[in-house]
C-alpha cells in the first residue's frame, strides 16, 4: 500500500495543526452524540462512503474515516480530514392483545395497547482525519456516534399488583409500565487514537485506541421496583433508588482496535478489524435496573473485507462483521432471567436474577453476523455513485420480544446508495441515503402468558459529509 499524497512531506508543522484541530473538534462535538442503531447498537457503516456502500469497503480507503473500520489505512488516507453529519430515523411501535389474567395471579399486563413511539430525527456530527509520521507511518483521530437507543413511549396503561402479596389490590395505571410515560436514552461518543505502519510493500498494521463516554436514562420503570435485588434481598423493607426517573447518567470506558490492510494485488485487496470490548464504569443511578449493579459495556466486534477493482473506475467490496453481543450482561443476559427472582413469584430462589443482580435480566440479545456488498462506479472524472446491501441475523429471538419493548431494533437488511462530488478546489461533497425495511416480532408477555406482544420498527439514515486534502 502506497500513499499518493504528493504535496504532503513528514515533519511538516501542518501535522500537529491538523491533529490538534481534530481534538479541538472532537471536545466541541463529544456533548452531542446521540443515535439510534442500526445493526442492534452499530450503524450499518462508517464514513458517508462507506454507508453509501452498505457499509462494504473496508479495504477500499477513500475517505479519512475509513480509520474507524480499519486503523491500517491511516496511511492511505493520510492527508485529508472528512466531517459530516448525518440525520437518522426510526419508527417504533408495539401492541398488545387482550389478557385473562388482567393483572390477577401475580400477571403483569400491559395495555391492551397500541402505542407509536414519539418520532425523533437525531441529528450526528462526526470527523475524522489523519497524518503521516513518516512515509511509511501515520497517526488518525476520529470522532464518531457509534451506537445508541433512544425511544419515548407516551400513554398506555398497565395493570399488576404493586405490592405483591401486600395490602394493595390489583391496579390499572398509566402508562406502559404503570408509572407514566416511558423511555430509554443512551447516549455514546468515541473518540479513536490511531497509529498506522507499513511492515512491508503489500502489508500495513494498525493500532486505535478508543476513549468512551455513555450516557444512560430510563424514565417509568418504578413499577419493577419489587423484582430488584435491592428490594428483594432486603426483604422487602428497603426500596430501591437507581431503578428509574434519575437524571442521565454517565460512564467512561476504554478499549482498543487492531487492524490489517493488505493490497495483494493491483487490483485485490484485504482487510481486517478487531475491536475489544469497550469496558464501560457502572451507572450507578440505575444500579437497579441494568444487570451487574449498572454494567453497561459495549461489545467487541470483528470485521473482515475483500475488495476488487474490476476496472479503473468499477470497485466490488465484500464484507463480514460479527458483533459480540453475549458479551456484555446487559445485552446478553435473557429477559427470562427475571422468572429466577424470589420477586416474581414464578418459583425463583437466585437473588443474583432480580434486576440489578449479576445474572439480571437484559435484552437477550445473541452475537450477530452482518454481510455486506457494495460498488462504487465514477461515471466522469468528478461524479461517483455507489450502491450496497447488507443482512444481519436476528439479534431478538422471539422469546425476547417481552425484553424489547423499549428496543425494538429488529433491522436486518439495510438498503443503501450514494454518490461523491469533487469540487473544483479537489475538496469532495458526499452523501449516502439507507433504508432498513419494516421488521416485527411477536411473542407471549413474559410476566403474563395470556398476553401476546408485538413490536415492529423501521428505519432511514441521510449523511452528507465534505472532505479535503492539506
Amino acid at each position: 500500500m502506497t500513499c499518493n499524497n504528493k504535496n504532503y512531506r513528514p515533519g511538516q508543522i501542518r501535522t500537529g495543526t491538523a491533529i490538534l484541530a481534530s481534538l479541538a473538534l472532537s471536545a466541541g462535538l463529544c456533548v452531542t452524540g446521540s443515535a439510534w442503531a442500526n445493526n442492534a447498537m452499530y450503524p450499518h457503516g462508517y464514513g458517508t462512503k462507506n454507508k453509501a456502500m452498505g457499509g462494504a469497503g473496508m479495504a477500499l480507503p477513500r475517505e479519512a474515516a475509513a480509520v474507524i473500520n480499519n486503523p491500517a489505512v491511516a496511511i492511505a488516507v493520510a492527508g485529508q480530514m472528512q466531517a459530516g453529519i448525518s440525520v437518522f430515523h426510526t419508527r417504533a411501535n408495539y401492541y398488545t392483545t387482550e389478557s385473562s389474567n388482567n393483572g390477577e395471579n401475580g400477571a403483569f399486563t400491559i395495555g391492551p395497547n397500541a402505542i407509536d413511539a414519539e418520532d425523533k430525527y437525531l441529528v450526528q456530527p462526526y470527523m475524522a482525519t489523519s497524518a503521516l509520521l513518516q512515509e511509511d507511518s501515520a497517526v488518525a483521530v476520529s470522532l464518531y456516534t457509534r451506537a445508541g437507543m433512544n425511544l419515548d413511549y407516551r400513554g398506555g396503561t398497565a395493570t399488576f399488583d404493586p405490592d405483591g402479596d401486600g395490602p394493595l389490590p390489583v391496579q390499572t395505571r398509566p402508562g406502559t409500565f404503570g408509572d407514566g410515560n416511558a423511555n430509554w436514552h443512551v447516549y455514546q461518543t468515541l473518540i479513536d487514537m490511531t497509529y498506522a505502519k507499513q511492515v512491508s510493500e503489500k502489508i500495513s498494521l494498525g493500532f486505535t485506541g478508543v476513549l468512551a463516554t455513555q450516557g444512560f436514562r430510563a424514565n417509568g420503570m418504578r413499577s419493577f421496583a419489587q423484582w430488584t435485588e435491592t428490594y428483594v434481598g432486603s426483604g422487602g423493607t428497603e426500596m430501591p433508588d437507581s431503578l428509574s426517573n434519575n437524571k442521565r447518567d454517565w460512564a467512561y470506558g476504554a478499549g482498543v482496535k487492531v487492524g490489517l490492510h493488505a493490497q495483494f494485488t493491483p487490483t485485490l485487496s484485504f482487510g481486517v478489524m478487531y475491536q475489544s470490548k469497550i469496558f464501560m464504569t457502572k451507572h450507578k443511578d440505575y444500579s437497579d435496573l441494568l444487570p451487574n449493579g449498572g454494567r453497561f459495556d459495549m461489545p467487541a466486534d470483528l470485521k473482515i473485507g475483500l475488495t476488487w477493482q474490476a476496472w479503473e473506475n468499477v470497485a466490488f467490496s465484500i464484507d463480514a462483521e460479527r458483533i459480540f453481543n453475549s458479551g456484555v450482561d446487559t445485552l446478553g443476559n435473557s429477559g427470562s432471567n427475571l422468572l429466577s427472582c424470589p420477586g416474581v413469584n414464578a418459583g425463583g430462589e437466585d437473588l443474583s436474577s432480580c434486576l440489578g443482580g449479576k445474572n439480571g435480566s437484559g435484552l437477550g440479545w445473541q452475537d450477530m453476523n452482518i454481510f455486506r456488498i457494495g460498488g462504487s462506479f465514477a461515471i466522469t472524472d468528478r461524479w461517483t455513485l455507489l450502491a450496497g446491501f447488507s443482512f444481519a441475523d436476528q439479534p431478538i429471538e422471539q422469546v425476547e420480544t417481552s425484553a424489547n419493548i423499549m428496543t425494538p431494533y429488529l433491522a436486518e437488511a439495510h438498503y443503501t446508495f450514494g454518490f461523491s462530488y469533487v469540487l473544483s478546489s479537489g475538496a469532495e461533497v458526499n452523501f449516502s441515503a439507507a433504508y432498513s425495511e419494516e421488521e416485527s416480532q411477536l411473542d407471549q408477555n413474559l410476566l403474563d402468558p395470556s398476553q401476546n406482544i408485538k413490536i415492529e420498527s423501521d428505519q432511514f439514515d441521510f449523511e452528507l459529509s465534505y472532505s479535503w486534502r492539506f
